[in-house]
């Protein structure tokens, strides 16, 4: 073999080990988001990671004891699961790892993630509620409430938190990061709360009498209040509407009247709206149905047995079902006041979730944090590989 042949050898040996070198040290480092679920669902067999378009279970993130309640971050890239003991477990959405659990002073019944950096859980045997300080890793309680709160509600776009006692005719509105909290009383017992979005409000659905009521979170004043034909046990709000839920049935309510949205195919457990609030997910006893703002039924995903749905958590992005940017008439209008327009605050990820292609990989690799330091020291392994091959070249020529 001549010296030719053995320096070009060297050659494409010095250099597929670099390219190796390069690889390895990239590899490792690289954390990949699946780009898949919009809907994540807390049953007896952990978490379940539902792509909703497919009625497809993706994923199954394993957790016992098996989780009561689900809340995410704003960004939605952590999802935090309680399960009724008082550790609340954080999940990285993008790897779906498990992260070191959250200590909490008590028994957690129910977790709220507002605007901001504080996780908030509700403790009925304390009394109070827990504030986790996500990125401090501090964890503080609050003041008594006026009994048991059992009952939270948080919204992404909204700084403070609503809970309440089920049953009972009291509601704290809740500030976490000043810590102030102010009490209102409503006529009938509580039995679920939902944030009205964008528009500054609780939405307190009573038994006794049955009926859906709109409290300002400021003033704390009730600015409307809707009958209901029968005992709710859920309400949600949407872009377009607010809809709330008991039996089989599901009433579409404007501020003046309740109407019917929808029939169910077995009692409702749970309303959840999508994020950019086009869609709603129904939980059942072995469904979540999915309907659009006209109450047209989309998507039914069955999930029995050990994957029933006992809480359910949308990421807060588009849905799958994206059906637009969400924006209608405000739902928040006195009786005999104008309904105005308004558009939902911007989502962080107003696309819809797909399944990765070739292309999202390639980004989602191209623009990792691990992925750009790693490629310095690839890129000092090919110059140091230059190096030794213009050192070999010049070898072989004196050598001649």
């Amino acid at each position: 073999m001549d010296a030719g042949v053995r320096v070009k050898i060297g050659k494409v040996l010095a250099t597929s080990v670099a390219v190796a070198a390069s690889l390895s040290v990239l590899a490792p480092g690289v954390a990949l988001a699946n780009g898949v679920g919009d809907l994540y669902v807390a049953s007896p067999s952990g978490v379940l990671e539902v792509h909703v378009a497919s009625s497809s279970i993706i994923s199954t993130i394993p957790l016992s004891p098996s989780p009561q309640s689900l809340a995410f971050s704003p960004d939605g890239l952590t999802l935090y699961a309680s399960n009724a003991g008082t550790n609340v477990t954080p999940i990285d959405i993008v790897t779906l790892n498990v992260q070191t659990s959250i200590s909490m002073p008590g028994p957690v019944s129910s977790l709220a993630f507002p605007a901001g950096q504080v996780l908030v859980a509700a403790m009925p045997q304390r009394q109070t509620l827990a504030f986790a300080t996500v990125h401090g890793a501090s964890v503080t309680e609050s003041a008594q409430l006026p009994g048991p709160g059992n009952i939270l509600a948080g919204d992404r776009r909204e700084a403070r938190v609503a809970v309440a006692e089920a049953g009972a005719d009291w509601l704290e509105v809740v500030d976490p990061g000043t810590d102030t909290m102010r009490k209102a009383t409503v006529p009938g017992g509580v039995v679920a709360l939902a944030i009205d979005r964008d528009q500054g409000a609780v939405l307190v659905a009573t038994q006794n009498p049955n009926s859906v009521l709109r409290v300002d979170l400021t003033s704390l004043a009730t600015t409307w209040t809707v009958d209901l034909p029968a005992t709710p046990v859920a309400v949600a709000a949407l872009a377009s509407t607010i809809v709330a839920g008991g039996g089989t049935s599901l009433w579409a309510i404007d501020g003046q009247t309740a109407t019917p949205f929808a029939t169910t195919a077995q009692p409702i457990e749970a309303l959840t709206p999508s994020d950019e609030g086009s869609v709603i997910h129904v939980a059942e006893a072995s469904n979540v149905e999915v309907f659009d703002e006209a109450g047209k039924l989309q998507r039914t995903i069955a999930l029995s047995g050990d994957q029933a749905p006992v809480a359910m958590a949308a990421v807060p992005r588009g849905s799958s079902l994206y059906l637009g940017h969400g924006a209608g008439a405000s739902p928040s209008a006195s009786p005999g006041q104008a309904a105005t327009v308004t558009t939902p605050a911007p989502l962080l990820t107003p696309k819809p979730p797909v399944t990765s292609t070739v292309v999202d990989t390639a980004t989602q690799i191209a623009s990792s944090p691990s992925f750009q330091s790693a490629a310095i020291v690839a890129l000092a392994i090919l110059l140091l590989c230059w190096l030794f091959i213009s050192w070999y070249d010049r070898r072989a020529v004196h050598s001649r």
